[in-house]
């Protein structure tokens, strides 16, 4: 499974967005379903029926919080193990033998992740390497999301692009820095390595007062507009399949009285920059990797440093 985006930890969905017990949801090609159980806990299945194939998000969930497929009433546990198989008499050990894909799942920062195990039978599945902004309380965090038609390598490597605001941001967030690039300024890009990434620290001109941003392996931008966490954005770009990408922003809130507001700001200022970069971005063809004849500049180190990790990523997964 997740053969073009294995073994990472990524969100899916944002709470908000989620409008049934169960949902279906792609995930990098795979149909999937969440359900959440009576304890409250959010699992993610193959929407598979190990049965005859039917989709398990077309079923219930039962007062034991159980997913009971809707052909032939099939039971599954959050972990995938079948709990019943109603008119017939299975022993324990028959019944053991029955399964549906179970995924690690966690509820971080407003949104359901899911763990893209490439081999679900042995996921031995790592704690998510979270940012210290998207730890805490997840109900205290604001998201935005949209659908792009677009390869989500596509989109991250936007989000790590500081050259483009002057031009496709010339009216919003860019507008300060458009005269200056037309009057033949200059920028440069400094990039470091870390565990999760990198860190890109970029400068106009002569500064020495820097715009910070953070590429979080696989999916996520951290922008730091500001020194505290309340003032970063966070920008995932969720892979749905080849051509279609989630970008969900998040936003770290102090209390819960400040949800709404902040949810009202997204929904404003994120959907008007989301569609400047959405209209570009789904101009782009394939993944990032599609035209070998792109020509790069300086400016452009931190997305070939996403490219090379994206490259390799690809190297270790799939046979040529």
């Amino acid at each position: 499974m997740f053969e073009r985006f294995p073994n990472q930890w990524t969100p899916v969905l944002p709470l908000t967005a989620i409008t049934a017990n169960p949902m279906p949801v792609e995930l990098a090609g795979e149909a999937l379903v969440l359900f959440k159980d009576r304890d409250d806990q959010w699992h993610a299945l193959r929407d598979y029926c190990p049965h005859r194939g039917a989709k398990l998000s077309l079923g219930v969930v039962t007062d034991e919080g159980h997913l009971r497929c809707g052909y032939h009433g099939w039971r599954f546990n959050g972990e995938g193990a079948c709990q019943a198989v109603p008119l017939n008499c299975l022993n324990d050990a028959a019944l053991k033998k029955v399964r549906a894909t179970a995924l690690p799942t966690r509820l971080i920062a407003g949104a359901i992740w899911v763990y893209t195990a490439a081999d679900p039978d042995n996921a031995n599945a790592p704690e998510p390497l979270l940012s210290e902004s998207l730890q805490g309380d997840p109900n205290l965090f604001v998201t935005y999301h949209q659908e792009w038609q677009a390869h989500w390598t596509r989109a991250q490597e936007n989000f790590i692009d500081f050259a483009h605001p002057p031009y496709l941001h010339e009216q919003t967030i860019g507008a300060w820095m458009h005269d200056y690039a037309e009057r033949g300024g200059t920028a440069r890009v400094e990039t470091e390595d870390t565990e999760f990434g990198l860190i890109m620290m970029s400068y106009v001109g002569s500064s020495t007062s820097g715009f910070q941003l953070h590429w979080h392996r696989p999916n996520l931008s951290i922008l730091h507009f500001g020194p505290v966490a309340e003032r970063w954005l966070h920008v995932f770009c969720i892979p749905v399949n080849e051509h279609h990408t989630r970008v969900m922003t998040v936003r770290r809130v102090r209390s819960a009285d400040e949800v709404a507001r902040h949810a009202r700001y997204a929904s404003g200022t994120d959907h008007r920059i989301l569609d400047e970069d959405r209209a570009i971005v789904e101009s782009q063809s394939g993944d990032v990797l599609s035209d070998p004849a792109e020509i790069s500049v300086a400016t452009d180190k931190p997305t070939l440093v996403f490219r090379d990790w994206y490259r390799a990523t690809l190297a270790d997964y799939i046979t040529p």
